[in-house]
């Protein structure tokens, strides 16, 4: 679905699909690359995934459980900028949970959400692929939890702190990772996110009203 929305609006893109040795093929698709790490701590994964890509132009990085909704070009984000990071819009006053699927992360328990993740990873440009190796090096000296969840927004927290103004730059969730039900903002967005379980029936609902378009 990711991919025929992103064919709908940008049909000359280039679509690179990081996966494993395993997932099966996409319709749409111009690359496979294919990384040969552990599945099962998705965030190192997906870090090093990207890191191996090689992609040596500008890119926009989108999480699997996305749709496109109009025509985008990473070139214009990155005149003047290296990288930009998804910023928080939503949900940034609610308490985080610390014993988030079982697991102890008891150092941020009911601390805001903005303020432990204040920048997503679901939407990334970067002018090359460089900086998924710089993050991918900071996710892989984190606690063995962060391997499975929350790796790749620790990792963004502690990179951009990094960066000068020169090199970052910062795109607003409500524009590219509009949660569906934020009716405000979606008419507006690039991409919607269908994050979390409860989301997936809404993706394939706007996944057909976006293709009759």
């Amino acid at each position: 679905m990711l991919v025929d929305s992103i064919r709908k609006f940008n049909p000359n893109s280039e679509i690179v699909y990081c996966t494993d040795r395993h997932s099966p093929n996409i319709n749409g698709v111009t690359h496979r690359l294919e990384f040969d790490g552990n599945p099962h701590e998705i965030m190192t994964f997906r870090l090093n995934s990207f890191a191996s890509s090689g992609i040596g132009g500008p890119a926009i990085y989108l999480d699997t459980d996305m749709l496109c909704l109009r025509s985008f070009d990473p070139e214009k984000f990155l005149e003047s900028k290296d990288l930009y990071i998804c910023e928080r819009s939503f949900g940034g006053d609610a308490l985080f949970n610390g014993n988030f699927r079982g697991m102890n992360y008891l150092e941020y328990d009911q601390m805001p959400l903005g303020k432990v993740y204040p920048y997503l990873a679901c939407t990334t440009i970067t002018r090359n692929s460089e900086v998924w190796i710089e993050l991918a090096d900071v996710c892989d000296g984190l606690s063995e939890k962060f391997r499975i969840w929350y790796g790749d927004q620790e990792a963004l927290k502690i990179v951009a702190k990094r960066k000068s103004n020169g090199q970052l730059g910062f795109i607003p969730e409500h524009t590219y990772a509009c949660l569906p039900e934020n009716m405000n903002y979606v008419s507006q967005a690039t991409f919607l996110h269908f994050k979390g379980p409860a989301r997936k029936g809404l993706m394939i609902d706007f996944y057909k009203k976006i293709m009759e378009l």
